[in-house]
């Protein structure tokens, strides 16, 4: 047998990822080259995740991050945590050594750096489809299992927050989560102590990313049981590979110490709600349920219409009582929930609400039996259904490319989205 045989779903995976890779590589490029010097110091989120790397270089003092609140006349707090910094810090690290090397200047800004960003970007969104390529492969059809992270690609706001802002916390939490879902299928199916430190190792970074993210985690504990099963399984796992929980639990430890040192030396404190100290917070008794799915304020279903067809197919599998329907349904149910009550519940101006990306790893199940059943129907039907799912990944790509910040607020009206959505289909 051939070293390099493309019929083998190993290699299909590697294959797929190692093209995804390059073709993101290329967009994000496209889309920022004119923008190269002013990427990384954009005062936007990214700016917050990414800033802990360049104090590392003694760009910036780290009671005064440049993209921070102020906590008193010397110091400041950055409200974002080091999560997305960790996994970027490879891809820093050799920008640092290729700015060396080429006379570049080493301050975490210069060109090699903008470009280590693009990479990390698009390795994560390579990497996670690649995984989520094997997890689908179990099941489907190779042609199903690349078809569905193309499309989570194309036709959702995952495409704008790995080309366009790859430094948000979107595309690192998608791999993250599709890592989280890989290895629980697999445990589930062979137990085995390595993979349990993957999942300590993976959900700690979950949480250091995005606390909120932390719903995601419901999924390895209740995963391919009834839930008192699951439960007890989960116990069973804990008792069998004891020395992989306490390694996993060293290594979630050395993750969080940075940040826990961080805030001890910007507050006094080892932990910090650092949303909360900004201001910001939860509205429990005014949820905007509809709004966030429904509103031309960033509603889901109106920027991403695929996930409007997911989310139905994933009811209806839910109540046929298809297997993990009812679990991911629950976890993606309260994500709507946590966000209609956030105080700023279409999270500013984004492109689409982007709370539910990282999620796109879930709902990448009831995507595959959807694309699935399609491949069954008739010739005619078949065709047509693809046709439309094409129109949505070319009505988001050309959207994504149209975005300019800000889409909210009292100017931006049904009628300017109907405008901006017509411009996508006829330009001119």
């Amino acid at each position: 047998m051939p070293l390099l045989d493309i019929r083998r779903p190993r290699t299909q995976g590697l294959v797929f990822g190692a093209l995804l890779f390059l073709f993101a590589f290329c967009l994000c490029y496209i889309a920022l080259r004119h923008l190269l010097d002013d990427t990384l110091a954009h005062k936007s989120d990214q700016w917050g995740y990414y800033q802990y790397l360049p104090a590392l270089l003694g760009t910036h003092e780290w009671q005064r991050l440049p993209y921070s609140i102020p906590l008193d006349e010397e110091r400041t707090l950055n409200v974002f945590t080091i999560g997305v910094a960790w996994m970027q810090a490879p891809f820093f690290f050799l920008s640092a050594a290729v700015a060396k090397i080429t006379g570049s200047v080493v301050d975490g800004y210069s060109r090699p750096f903008v470009i280590g960003q693009f990479m990390a970007s698009s390795f994560y969104l390579a990497a996670g489809c690649a995984l989520l390529f094997h997890v689908l492969r179990r099941r489907f059809a190779s042609a199903v299992s690349i078809t569905v992270p193309l499309l989570l690609f194309g036709a959702t706001n995952l495409h704008y927050y790995t080309v366009f802002e790859p430094g948000m916390s979107h595309v690192y939490a998608f791999f993250l989560l599709i890592w989280l879902l890989y290895l629980t299928v697999h445990m589930n199916e062979v137990p085995r102590g390595d993979r349990l430190l993957g999942l300590f190792v993976c959900a700690g970074m979950i949480v250091l990313v995005r606390h909120t993210n932390a719903i995601a985690l419901l999924v390895p504990l209740f995963y391919g049981a009834p839930w008192r099963e699951a439960l007890r399984e989960r116990v069973r796992w804990l008792r069998r590979f004891p020395f992989h929980v306490l390694v996993g639990l060293l290594v979630v430890a050395i993750l969080w110490l940075p940040q826990l040192l961080y805030w001890h030396f910007a507050t006094g404190r080892w932990f910090v709600l650092t949303y909360g100290e900004a201001g910001q917070g939860f509205n429990w008794g005014d949820p905007h349920l509809s709004d966030v799915l429904f509103s031309h304020q960033n509603g889901w279903f109106v920027y991403t219409p695929l996930m409007l067809l997911v989310v139905a197919a994933l009811l209806v599998q839910a109540w046929r009582g298809v297997q993990h329907a009812r679990l991911i349904l629950s976890v993606l149910a309260l994500v709507w929930v946590l966000y209609s009550c956030w105080w700023c519940w279409w999270l500013g101006g984004s492109f689409g609400h982007r709370g539910f990306i990282e999620y796109y790893a879930f709902l990448s199940l009831p995507l595959a039996m959807m694309i699935d059943r399609m491949m069954q129907w008739r010739a005619g039907a078949r065709e047509w259904a693809f046709i439309g799912m094409g129109l949505l990944v070319f009505y988001n790509i050309r959207m994504c490319n149209l975005y300019h910040w800000p889409w909210e607020g009292d100017a931006w009206t049904w009628s300017a989205l109907g405008d901006w959505a017509s411009k996508a289909f006829f330009p001119g």
